[in-house]
């Protein structure tokens, strides 16, 4: 139900949008109020994006009405949904790297001074250096990185920018797609004091986000959406997770991040004094059939290094590694794939799949010789055999094999990706932030397939910045802080705070 008051920014009134064959958004309706948190929660597939989307000009939509401080609007395109005050922080990064803080703040919309009536015209570069200061210091206090590079400034640093960026345009309606995805815990509750600040000043925040739990930080109510209609509009204090997930999925999950208990087998990998000049210092560790071995650490910790290191995607100084006992020299991921390792990792996208190919080249891309003839020739019914198999052992819901993997949500993404590797059939997996970007019943599934890989003798190394996800899925934690391993916990002695507690540097 829309309300209709002086404190409804933005107002929409059944609105449909179609694509072949799919009702993306069918009869939705919802309100933004002045100085608010509204939270649009739902699966992959409940419509979300799509509804960003036709806000921020990028969709029109086929029926239905939307109105702006009152007024019915046609929203054309991007720009004009600046014009109206609605400015959009999508999940992607949209910074150009290379330029510094100030070129991306007016990128595309300079100022300019002229001279001589006009024949002349300078770029504003004080003006503007001055504009995008004052924005930036209602978030930090030191003004130097508007000078360089964003791309030098980390992912906290890059998501202010693109507040600032949002702000400069005297935005009301501030829309936010997974801000948080590329934060650690600690950069988060920075974000999120931002976030109160806008608050009070009146901005209005849409907040899109699959982490529960920080919506309830965050959040005054929450819009629900499923199968692309409106569930249900829930004030935050009225609600809890279990109750909103049940809302979302239509169905109750409960423990929906908790791994059973496995009995332990041989040792599938071993890591000892694995050292990378200026990044790693004396990494060891190891994993057991049955394990999910958890590593936590703060953003720069060295997490990601090391993984890339025991796949042979970066060069090591100097260390060994064990695979079933045996030492195998991993120059390459190549080697790593041979080796029985294979790899999910953190960006689906650029490096996990190669989302303009089809679902079942992706699938069988890893060991591309068991679907060859005479080590050259493609057996076509081979790969879309091993692809449909796959595609019902792991429910990766898509109308065909033959679907680009770019048109999948990003649970069915993993799951591609997934399949891939046990294609490969590989002894050690290693997820990277094995949800990000996920919905929570997708969530489920993808634990479930990790608890199903190790009860059949495999070993999971996993890095995640989700510390709920980390110490429900993890039989042993490693932390990590400036390149080293410092701290060791099993599943009982684990907890967020001494996780934190190491992670930050305590153990100095």
């Amino acid at each position: 139900m829309v309300v209709e008051d002086d404190s409804v920014l933005i107002s929409l009134t059944g609105i449909t949008k179609e694509f072949p064959g799919v009702k993306a958004l069918d009869n939705v309706s919802l309100d933004v109020r002045k100085g608010e948190v509204l939270a649009l929660v739902g699966e992959n597939g409940a419509g979300k994006s799509t509804l960003i989307k036709i806000l921020s000009g990028l969709y029109q939509k086929d029926s239905g009405e939307i109105k702006v401080l009152g007024k019915s609007v046609e929203i054309k395109d991007a720009r004009h949904a600046q014009e109206l005050g609605i400015s959009t922080i999508f999940q992607e990064p949209t910074l150009a790297p290379h330029l510094t803080a100030v070129e991306n703040v007016y990128l595309g919309r300079e100022i300019y001074k002229s001279y001589l009536g006009g024949a002349v015209k300078i770029l504003a570069e004080k003006e503007m250096y001055q504009e995008t200061e004052k924005l930036y210091r209602n978030f930090f206090s030191t003004i130097e990185d508007l000078k360089r590079p964003v791309m030098e400034l980390g992912a906290l640093k890059n998501r202010v920018i693109e507040i600032a960026k949002a702000l400069s345009i005297s935005a009301s309606v501030v829309i936010m797609d997974e801000p948080t995805a590329a934060l650690a815990e600690h950069e988060r509750e920075v974000l999120f004091d931002f976030i109160r600040a806008l608050k009070e000043q009146g901005v209005s925040i849409i907040y899109v986000s699959h982490h529960l739990k920080e919506l309830f930080l965050l959040a005054d109510r929450f819009h629900v959406m499923r199968d692309g209609k409106h569930i249900t509009t829930v004030n935050s204090n009225e609600t809890n997770i279990d109750q909103l997930v049940s809302m979302m999925v239509g169905r109750e999950i409960s423990n929906f991040i908790a791994k059973e208990t496995i009995p332990t087998g041989e040792e599938v990998l071993r890591v000892t004094d694995l050292n990378q000049s200026g990044t790693l210092k004396n990494i060891n560790f190891h994993i057991k059939e049955g394990e999910i071995v958890g590593i936590a650490g703060l953003a720069g910790s060295g997490r990601t290094e090391t993984v890339r290191a025991v796949i042979g995607a970066d060069e090591i100084s100097s260390g060994s590694i064990r695979v079933n006992g045996k030492e195998i020299r991993i120059r390459s991921p190549r080697d790593a794939i041979q080796a029985g390792i294979g790899l999910l990792p953190e960006s689906r996208k650029l490096h996990g799949a190669l989302i303009e190919m089809d679902v079942s080249k992706n699938i069988t891309l890893a060991s591309i010789n068991r679907v060859l003839s005479a080590k050259f020739i493609l057996k076509k019914k081979a790969e879309v055999d091993t692809a449909e198999d796959y595609k019902k052992r792991l429910g990766i819901k898509t109308p065909t094999v033959h679907q680009k993997v770019r048109l999948l949500s990003g649970g069915n993404q993993q799951k591609v990706i997934l399949a891939k590797w046990l294609f490969s059939k590989p002894k050690v997996l290693i997820f990277d932030e094995p949800t990000i970007g996920i919905d929570v019943g997708a969530k489920v599934e993808v634990y479930n397939l990790m608890s199903e890989f190790v009860k059949n003798s495999g070993g999971i190394l996993m890095v995640s910045s989700d510390l709920p996800e980390l110490l429900g899925l993890s039989d042993r934690i490693y932390v990590m802080h400036k390149g080293e391993f410092v701290k060791e916990f099993s599943r009982e002695e684990a907890t967020e705070e001494n996780i934190m507690y190491y992670a930050s540097g305590g153990h100095r």
